[in-house]
């Protein structure tokens, strides 16, 4: 098994790999690229989804729901009307 230390030691001794010495420029020049292409789109996106957001809330608030609300499951199994205790006769 290697030793981490020693092959972290062998892998400084190594020379640089050349194809590095311009990779900040290409970064850069990336990062430049993406930010002038992403904000005309941004402005135009937070328009559409606040639209959107306006157009779904007006219709949700004018949209009649449901006339009564739909009937309520017991939570932990039969409903107190049918629980054992309210089934067992009085004796009279």
């Amino acid at each position: 098994m290697m030793d981490v230390d020693t092959a972290l030691r062998r892998l400084h001794d190594l020379p640089v790999d050349p194809r590095l010495t311009g990779i900040e420029a290409a970064v850069f020049d990336g990062i430049a690229r993406q930010d002038a292409h992403g904000r005309q789109l941004s402005g135009s996106l937070v328009g559409i989804a606040a639209s959107l957001a306006l157009v779904v809330g007006l219709l949700g608030a004018t949209i009649p729901g449901y006339p009564e609300p739909a009937p309520s499951i017991a939570p932990f199994g039969a409903p107190a009307a049918l629980a054992p205790s309210t089934l067992l006769g009085t004796g009279e």
